[in-house]
């Protein structure tokens, strides 16, 4: 876990150096995901799977007109407060260029946890920026190291989710989506609201299996937290200007 948060540090120091700098921006996000029990493979009993994260990033100017975001990920599972405090550690890394109206990007992130296993997502995302709804696909590979270790996730497999951003007003949006992948299908909604001129705004996921996921009948995910957004004008604006949703999904691989 050390060697995750160690290499995570030195990505993105050595990413700022080769970008010299340049418009470099931080923002941070803490949040609280209350999700479903998940049956143990072999077992009668429920591995909780809640989960507590910090996500810290930076942005810079990369490769020309492009744009590069790293982000380092500490957390903890509800099953960690037994006194072992197994980390739950995670890096993401996008590269993201805007065309037009249009934003192409590409991503990896990469999880571990002690009692779990470690899980590797590999991403393309499109986004087409409209006059008061955003549009975001989503559609990758996600990689298992041990499945057997994971409760429902039958191993390596292929992703894909479509959803949209209805902005009420520049500080406010509400958002729509499904997913799907190898172990089932989810539809979810969300908002986010940003007061005034305040860095921080606040925000709700939840998501619903359609039947069934990872073995789960009615499947929920419901997530709340806090954004720092210290350098936006709206939360608009940061949405269309920074790489923290080109990688976002409705629920994650563990």
């Amino acid at each position: 876990m050390r060697a995750v948060g160690f290499g995570a540090v030195l990505a993105v120091l050595a990413g700022i150096s080769t970008a010299q700098a340049q418009n470099v921006e931080f923002d941070a996000a803490l949040n609280y995901a209350a999700r479903d029990e998940i049956l143990q493979p072999g077992d009668h009993d429920k591995s909780d799977n809640d989960i507590f994260r910090l996500a810290m990033a930076l942005s810079w100017d990369a490769l020309g007109d492009g744009r590069m975001r790293a982000a380092l990920e500490l957390g903890v599972r509800n099953e960690d407060f037994d006194g072992h405090y197994p980390a739950v550690n995670g890096f993401e890394l996008a590269f993201g260029r805007r065309v037009g109206m249009q934003r192409y990007a590409a991503g990896a992130r990469f999880r571990a946890a002690d009692d779990l296993s470690t899980t590797t997502e590999l991403a393309y995302s499109a986004e087409h920026f409209g006059r008061s709804i955003d549009w975001h696909g989503l559609f990758g590979a996600q990689f298992i190291a041990d499945s057997d270790d994971v409760p429902g996730r039958d191993g390596p497999g292929l992703f894909g989710q479509v959803d949209g951003d209805f902005y009420i007003n520049d500080n406010w949006l509400l958002m729509a989506g499904a997913l799907a992948d190898t172990d089932g299908a989810v539809y979810g909604f969300g908002t986010e609201y940003r007061f005034g001129d305040a860095p921080v705004s606040l925000f709700l996921d939840y998501a619903e299996a359609f039947d069934d996921y990872r073995g789960q009948r009615n499947y929920d995910s419901l997530s709340v937290g806090i954004r720092l957004i210290p350098k936006a004008k709206s939360l608009r604006s940061f949405h269309q200007s920074n790489l923290s949703r080109a990688m976002f999904r409705l629920v994650e691989v563990q």
